[in-house]
């Protein structure tokens, strides 16, 4: 037997079923309370949005700028269009010396090579 995987669990379906008798409810006992309450939680949920909506952007902010900075060092990622194959022969060895010549971004972080390590001690 397959299970759905959108189904929902008897409980959430429960605490659904109470949510809207709870809405009717106030709707019919006192309508003007319910419009505070809705109004209330709606205000919650625009500062909550207001706040940490703006906090998100700027981890969006950071990727936009280190893309940025990422292409003004080493180069859009553009690919050149398609030419002939009689003229290409001279601008694939220019390109390819161009890439051997572009240096690249990693260090080479030094170690102790030369300490061997005295496994006895353990």
């Amino acid at each position: 037997m397959q299970q759905n995987s959108r189904r929902l669990h008897p409980i959430i379906w429960f605490v659904i079923l109470l949510a809207v008798v709870g809405i009717l409810n106030q709707l019919i006992t006192s309508p003007s309370q319910l419009f505070k309450t809705l109004l209330i939680g709606a205000a919650v949920i625009a500062v909550f949005y207001f706040i940490f909506g703006r906090t998100s952007s700027g981890i969006n902010g950071k990727y936009k700028k280190a893309v940025k900075q990422s292409k003004k060092r080493y180069g859009s990622n553009q690919k050149p269009a398609k030419t002939s194959p009689l003229f290409s022969s001279k601008k694939t060895k220019n390109a390819v010396q161009k890439k051997r010549a572009r240096e690249h971004h990693l260090t080479v972080i030094e170690g102790k090579k030369n300490k061997k390590k005295n496994r006895a001690s353990f």
